[in-house]
């Protein structure tokens, strides 16, 4: 599991390392960045030890997104395929006379 934390040097020359939620409780400071994780790192093991656990729910949502109701409409349709055509090459046009090479 990863979960964001934020490493910040203390006027006394030391470091504060401290989790962000769920984890803002935990805070721990050490004379270099590197202390101050290694003791963050102790404090979040004894959480989850403790039976902290971070879990995701998934909620089913009523919004739709309204460009599937359309998906697929032009598979059969003879016209999409040559709007296709044609929109290759104007393409191939505008890209020659950019000097534009295509493969």
């Amino acid at each position: 599991m990863q979960i964001p934390v934020v490493v910040e040097p203390l006027d006394s020359g030391h470091f504060r390392a401290q989790g962000l939620a769920p984890f803002n409780a935990a805070i721990a400071e050490g004379p270099t960045s590197d202390a101050a994780l290694a003791k963050l790192r102790e404090e979040l093991n004894k959480e989850l030890q403790s039976g902290k656990r971070v879990v995701m729910m998934d909620f089913p949502g009523e919004e739709t997104n309204p460009w599937l109701a359309m998906a697929g409409s032009l598979i059969d349709n003879p016209l999409f395929d040559e709007w296709q055509v044609v929109m290759r090459e104007y393409r191939d046009q505008v890209n020659r006379e950019e000097g534009i090479e295509r493969d």
